[in-house]
């Protein structure tokens, strides 16, 4: 593409979808209900564009726990001011957002942390933080039992012939009984744990009920006899347990493992290993045989019952995202690097994301070479490179293999670059131990997928990359690093407010210095290479973006504008445009020759730290401290096509107008000027109408309005009395319509009692100036009367 980019404008963004909290499943298996702060995402499991959100964005208040119930049409929000919103969830899966059926206050004097159906779903349990659990009849609307406990309320759960189960945090498990006219609610407790009670499940066929706790035991309890059956050993600290369609216990806690037990013996069947951090919540869905799981780090994944196979993964919350890649065939495929040792890879198409393990802390840069869109490397705080290779399965499920890593930097490698050729490829890092070190790729082709064991150290087991040359390059940390398309220089910018230019010499795979670049008063943020001129482009924290001439290793122009710090620069259109983003997430574009801004884009609510490209510069990715991801497209093109458009339409609408009145079609063209909402053009076809010799000519044309039009006419007498030039044009309409149409039909219409509140003062404005100018020329007749006698 090489026309000029005037305007660009979101396409669609990766958002935040869970922040923590409570998930629920949908009647049909196909969506989800996640807690996002304070709002309830909707997001479908099979059309990521059929999500959607429940609840007000800009709410200060903030969600505590939700709950469906059984039957799934319904769902309950309960926020931190205790109250509750109750939604009546649509059947119709084409139906739009569920539609708020009632609100009420609960009165509980702290938060409410859990809320529980009974079978029937005519009750509602909530339990508190005041230790407090209430029953709530729904179809009465009432409250019907308030039950004190000795702590904080963790779990509660309807069991058989009206008992009520709840779990509090320091172990304690309490049994009630809810049965109206019961002679005594509090009919037995339970001191079998001695940590948080996380759940309660009711085994299937039978009045025993599993309480799960994170003293790494579950317990068996009779809710009739009021015994306990058993205690059972489970050697994990528990979060979270589910039952399934074959009547076994699942489990998730601190290891990120699930595990399936017998329930009866507490015996191990299976396990699998789901996340590096622990997992907090699982739940299973009978209808699609999955189950959900939620982990410590914000993320969903589904899983399939039978081999517990990975069937999606959505990341709830980025945090703060530090780089985003496109790599693969078509750029199908995206690389995230964030604020967690796992890179996110994301299908474009679809925004399904794999989880990749491999760093043990956050992952600060992702690049892909355009010689192998299948290669990644990746930097982390864990001072190791990594290479990885795009592998897709037969199922369209991607995934990165890892081949070999890269080791010596004695510090956080903060940027890597790869060369633009792979006739002797390599690979450039910078680090805050002030170096940079270029690593050779020439076997790259050759190297095999890597065979780890993810309980011991990734990097370790991994073939080495030799590293040919080091050089220190910056008194200071490091930020960034480009290479020249030519591959012969490389630039690094870095907090000593410096540009540092370096030889490649491919051959020998070896660094030289070249230069160096100064004139920025703060730290370079970036520095970013021109494709087909000897250019080189650096913003840095003094809110610069700075053109050198590399050549002559001088500036040949600095551009201003931005008001915060500037991070990411790219060079566009043919070299001729610049892209920049700053740390208020102000993305502008910029036209070199002139040094104007042609765009300026409020993209991010905070730092910008990820700028990239597509590869026909049609598209944009921005990401940064906000965890959004936004996808930007290139609508100068479509936005002028429109204005295009609406010109011609003007045009074509203007004649039509001339046409009519020429034509002496007084009464369509004041129909056609209503139609289309044109203000001016009613008001020359009623002065028109006006200065015609019959003066019924504008009451036929007001009475073959209708309803619509007539409200649209009132509007413009509402404008027009504002201005005592055009007021006698509003006062006739006015006029003409009183004496037109009946009064009940004036009365009847929405706005009419509006239109009368906005006239009136205006109105009695001019009638008070008449009454002036009618003084004032009695007063002249007088005057000039007395004058002509007294000659």
């Amino acid at each position: 593409m090489t026309d000029p980019i005037k305007e660009i404008a979101a396409k669609r963004s990766v958002e935040a979808v869970y922040t923590g909290g409570t998930v629920r499943w949908s009647a049909n298996g196909q969506k989800l209900f996640s807690t996002c702060t304070n709002v309830v995402k909707v997001i479908d499991l099979e059309d990521n564009s059929s999500s959607y959100t429940i609840g007000d964005p800009e709410d200060e208040l903030r969600i505590t726990c939700t709950v469906v119930d059984k039957n799934r049409n319904r769902l309950l929000i309960a926020y931190n001011n205790q109250v509750i919103r109750e939604y009546t969830i649509p059947l119709d899966p084409l139906a739009t957002k569920p539609e708020l059926a009632r609100t009420w206050k609960t009165m509980h004097l702290a938060p409410i942390l859990v809320m529980e159906f009974n079978e029937e779903g005519n009750l509602l349990a909530t339990g508190s933080a005041d230790h407090i659990v209430k029953v709530w009849n729904l179809t009465e609307q009432q409250c019907t039992h308030t039950l004190k406990g000795p702590s904080v309320v963790s779990a509660i759960l309807f069991g058989r012939n009206e008992k009520l189960v709840v779990g509090y945090i320091e172990g304690q498990l309490h049994l009630y009984n809810i049965m109206k006219g019961a002679p005594k609610k509090h009919v037995m407790t339970w001191n079998n744990h001695n940590s948080h009670i996380t759940g309660l499940l009711q085994v299937p066929d039978s009045r025993v009920i599993v309480a799960l706790s994170r003293d790494q035991t579950m317990s068996l309890h009779e809710t009739e006899t009021q015994e306990t059956l058993r205690v059972l050993p489970l050697y994990e600290s528990i979060e979270s347990g589910t039952i399934g369609h074959n009547g076994n216990l699942f489990t998730v806690g601190e290891e990120g493992v699930i595990k399936e037990f017998v329930i009866e013996t507490a015996k191990l069947v299976r396990k699998k290993m789901i996340s590096s951090s622990q997992l907090d919540h699982i739940s299973y869905d009978v209808v699609s045989n999955r189950f959900l799981v939620t982990s410590a780090e914000q993320n969903l994944i589904v899983l399939d019952f039978e081999d517990l196979k990975s069937v999606r993964q959505i990341v709830g919350s980025h945090d703060e995202i530090y780089s985003c890649c496109l790599l693969g065939k078509g750029e199908t495929y995206m690389a995230v690097g964030s604020n967690t040792s796992e890179i996110r890879l994301y299908n474009t198409k679809t925004l399904d994301c794999q989880l990749i393990r491999g760093h043990t802390e956050s992952v600060l840069s992702v690049v892909s070479p355009s010689w192998d869109t299948s290669i990644l490397a990746s930097c982390s705080k864990d001072n190791s490179i990594i290479i990885w290779r795009l592998v897709t399965s037969s199922e369209d499920i991607a995934t990165l293999v890892p081949l070999c890593a890269a080791t010596g930097h004695a510090n956080t490698v903060t940027a890597l670059a790869i060369s633009n050729s792979g006739r002797a490829p390599f690979l450039a890092s910078v680090s805050s131990d002030c170096t940079i070190k270029l690593w050779g790729l020439g076997n790259y082709g050759k190297m095999k997928e890597a065979k780890i064991d993810m309980e011991k150290g990734f990097v370790e087991q991994l073939p080495k990359l030799t590293c040919s040359s080091t050089m220190v390059a910056h008194g200071k940390d490091v930020n960034c690093i480009d290479i020249s398309e030519s591959d012969a220089l490389i630039a690094t910018g870095g907090m000593d407010k410096l540009v540092k230019l370096w030889q490649v010499d491919t051959n020998k795979m070896q660094l030289g210095i070249a230069g160096t670049l100064s004139g920025h008063r703060r730290g370079v943020g970036d520095v970013k290479f021109a494709k087909n001129s000897h250019k080189l482009a650096s913003c840095s924290g003094d809110m610069t973006i700075k053109i050198w001439n590399i050549s002559e290793k001088s500036c040949l122009q600095t551009i201003t504008g931005h008001t915060c710090a500037v991070f990411r620069v790219l060079f566009v259109r043919n070299d001729s445009q610049l892209v920049s983003a700053d740390s208020a997430g102000i993305v502008k574009i910029w036209t070199i020759k002139t040094a104007d801004c042609e765009s300026s884009v409020d993209g991010h609510t905070d730092k910008i730290w990820s700028l990239s490209k597509n590869h026909d510069e049609s598209e944009f990715v921005t990401a940064g401290t906000d965890g959004r991801i936004v996808v930007w497209k290139d609508v100068t093109e479509e936005k002028q096509r429109k204005e295009d458009e609406k010109r011609r339409e003007a045009i074509e609408q203007d004649q039509t107008l001339t046409n009519l009145l020429t034509q002496k079609r007084y009464s369509d063209a004041l129909v056609f000027a209503l139609t289309l909402v044109k203000p001016y053009c009613a008001y020359k076809v009623i002065n028109s109408l006006m200065s015609e010799e019959t003066p019924e000519e504008l009451s036929t044309a007001i009475g073959r309005l209708d309803s619509r039009q007539i409200e649209i006419i009132l509007q413009f007498c509402v404008k027009w009395n504002t201005n005592s030039r055009t007021s006698l044009v509003a006062q006739r309409v006015l006029f003409e319509i009183i004496h037109t149409i009946e009064p009940d039909q004036l009365v009847s219409m929405p706005g009419a009692y509006g239109y009368i509140e906005s006239l009136l003062p205006y109105t009695q404005r001019h009638m008070d100036r008449l009454d002036r100018a009618k003084q004032d020329v009695s007063l002249f007749n007088f005057v000039w009367k007395q004058m002509r006698n007294a000659v």
